[in-house]
């Protein structure tokens, strides 16, 4: 039967995994509004693949892709790499994780939920990494003397989506990974009688 760790693990890791899959996708990883030399309702952000502008007043706002050479810089191929690559090991560990728990048995694989925990505490901390790493730059650049008012960008929104997911996954895999040492129970026809009854 699955245990408390392992139910709070399937529950948990769910919720994570939207949450890197919306910081991913959003084009909110650093954003700018009242930008000095524009009107004070429109706001600029940027993401891992998209630039957006945005006026308040006018519903929607206008995308781009981010220029070629941000593209192909090797940094932003480093955030795009381990957010990519985060996502789809979420993907795999919590179907891993399902398979380990066999719903279908009274007997769960704790071994394979021990792995599955483990890969969701990696999925987590890439994200972290990539997460932490933009808003080192994004800070870096504020406290820059020489960056110009209108290019000293703030942290956006998809950051703390970030961080907030990939702590969710690395305490779904931390419930997931304690099963390592849970021991497989034993069927009562199996069980050696403790000494031999003769007749």
């Amino acid at each position: 039967m699955a245990t408390g760790s392992m139910v709070l693990g399937l529950v948990v890791a769910p919720m994570g995994w939207v949450l890197l899959l919306a910081a991913t996708v959003t084009p909110q990883w650093r954003e700018f509004s009242r930008r000095p030399g524009f009107p004070r309702d429109v706001s600029f952000s940027d993401g891992l693949w998209e630039s957006c502008v945005e006026v308040i007043s006018v519903p929607g706002r206008v995308c781009q892709a981010i220029p070629q050479e941000t593209a192909i810089s090797w940094p932003m191929q480093m955030l795009r790499a381990l957010t990519v690559i985060s996502v789809l090991t979420g993907v795999l560990s919590y179907s891993l994780a399902h398979v380990g728990v066999r719903w279908w048995t009274d007997q769960p694989n704790p071994k394979l939920t021990g792995t599955a925990g483990l890969l969701l505490v990696l999925s987590g901390a890439m994200y972290l990494c990539a997460t932490s790493y933009m808003a080192y730059k994004v800070l870096e650049n504020m406290a820059n003397p020489q960056t110009t008012a209108g290019d000293k960008f703030w942290l956006g929104t998809c950051l703390y989506l970030g961080w907030s997911g990939g702590v969710a996954e690395i305490l779904a895999g931390i419930c997931l990974a304690v099963n390592f040492q849970r021991k497989e129970e034993s069927s009562p026809g199996n069980v050696a009688a403790p000494y031999e009854v003769d007749y």
